[in-house]
């Protein structure tokens, strides 16, 4: 159409209810097309999407998900596991990530990929990091009272940059949890730089000036731009898990890392390999020069006093660094 002599010209998704085979009433006609429309604007823009029974298993499942999410953030039920990060010369533990976890009705643990999609679709994400985040500065805290000066690493979603209250929430759990901020380190994503520049690069500026570190998680996967560790402050690169699991058996996998371990090296980046699982990932990424892993092959994510008991019999035997 035209508008103020302009031509402008838009898409439209589309949502097909049929009566009577999936709907018996004007309402849940509307209901059903309106969920088949929602699937639309997922599977992209211009589409159009019928009603059907995998789709209504799939609201069922959706809808339960996040009653469930719900739930734990009204109770403060979230389960924060802590995955240890070790040297991979020395074998000292060096510190932990944060990963949370939600369980349903059943005591069963819902896969991580469902719940942050809903949150970050609701908007409950920001609830959900903030949660996560107190919780993993108080952990450290105890922590750091207990002996071990470990630094905790918590993700940070894209969505959560695109509020303006991070800065403010950061500071806030870190007053509130009386943790040192050098005890703390922000796993962002590529997807969360690129995300309103400015912004991001002055809310991560103001973050690094409390002393917290910063952490370019999944390097490689996205836009990979040099350009963001020249305009962020970050302090560490983490390779994805997805090139750590195939760089024995594949050499494309193999020279993406060895690439990234000498960019981080040579800009003085600390470098993090996730999802080590085999002793010959491991040895391969200590010749390469990777300095600290993460993966099932060095520990498993496991709750706050499995995680104590490791620093303890990790500092009984000296592996622990101060």
């Amino acid at each position: 159409f035209r508008l103020a002599d302009e031509q402008h010209v838009l898409s439209a998704s589309l949502g097909i209810s049929v009566y009577p085979d999936d709907a018996s009433s004007v309402e849940e006609m509307l209901r059903h097309a309106d969920s088949a429309m929602y699937k639309a604007k997922q599977e992209g823009a211009n589409s159009y999407y019928y009603f059907s029974n995998d789709l209504q298993v799939e609201m069922t499942k959706r809808l339960k998900v996040g009653n469930c999410l719900r739930n734990a953030l009204d109770n403060n039920d979230l389960v924060v596991l802590y995955q240890p990060k070790y040297d991979l010369v020395t074998n000292d533990v060096i510190g932990a990530e944060g990963l949370v976890r939600l369980k349903d009705d059943t005591g069963e643990f819902i896969s991580p990929l469902n719940f942050i999609e809903y949150a970050e679709e609701s908007g409950l994400i920001y609830r959900l990091g903030e949660q996560v985040l107190e919780q993993s500065c108080i952990d450290a805290k105890k922590w750091l009272d207990a002996g071990y000066p470990k630094k905790v690493a918590v993700n940070i979603s894209a969505k959560q940059f695109t509020g303006i209250s991070l800065v403010d929430t950061v500071a806030s759990i870190l007053e509130k949890t009386k943790l040192p901020s050098r005890y703390l380190e922000l796993e962002v994503t590529e997807s969360a730089l690129i995300d309103n520049f400015e912004q991001t690069i002055k809310q991560l500026q103001a973050i690094a000036d409390m002393g917290v570190s910063l952490a370019l998680d999944d390097f490689g996967t996205g836009y990979s731009s040099l350009s963001y560790l020249r305009l962020f402050p970050l302090d560490v690169l983490k390779i994805d898990q997805s090139f750590v699991r195939d760089m024995i058996s594949d050499s494309q996998s193999l020279d993406i890392v060895t690439a990234i371990i000498d960019l981080a090296n040579s800009l003085s980046l600390q470098i993090v390999a996730e999802g080590i699982e085999t002793s010959q990932q491991r040895d391969k990424l200590q010749s390469l020069g990777c300095a600290i892993g993460q993966g099932y092959l060095l520990g498993k994510p496991m709750p706050f006093l499995e995680m104590m008991d490791v620093l303890t019999q990790a500092k009984n035997k000296g592996n622990i660094c101060t």
